[in-house]
């Protein structure tokens, strides 16, 4: 981003325009799929097309600001543990105990990352 002189929300900007792009042949190819697939989901869509990004702009910002890679990637990896307990909170997914192990390694992981 710095060699380029792109701003982090310009650059994700232009990632989610082409993702509409590749997307978008698809939904004009079976609307009616499309339409009955996000039935009863909207706002759980809503929920991910905000904090997505988000979250992506957010490692961006703080990789632009000086923040060491070795501190910020280990921390964006940590959505996929608060992914893997908001399934087991909020869709009553089965987590087994290697999954629980999984995360808190994660989580020790980043704060011994951190605190280096």
């Amino acid at each position: 981003m710095k060699d380029l002189g792109v701003a982090p929300v310009v650059l994700d900007w232009l990632n989610n325009l082409l993702r509409f792009f590749f997307l978008a042949p698809l939904v004009i190819a079976n609307p009616r799929r499309a339409w009955a697939s996000m039935r009863g989901s909207w706002w759980l869509a809503l929920g991910v097309g905000v904090l997505s990004p988000l979250s992506y702009i957010f490692v961006l910002i703080a990789l632009d600001m000086g923040a060491p890679l070795s501190v910020v990637a280990p921390m964006r990896e940590m959505s996929m543990m608060v992914g893997a307990l908001m399934g087991m909170v909020i869709l009553h997914e089965p987590v087994g105990p290697w999954r629980l192990i999984g995360c808190a390694i994660l989580v020790v992981g980043v704060i011994l990352l951190s605190s280096s």
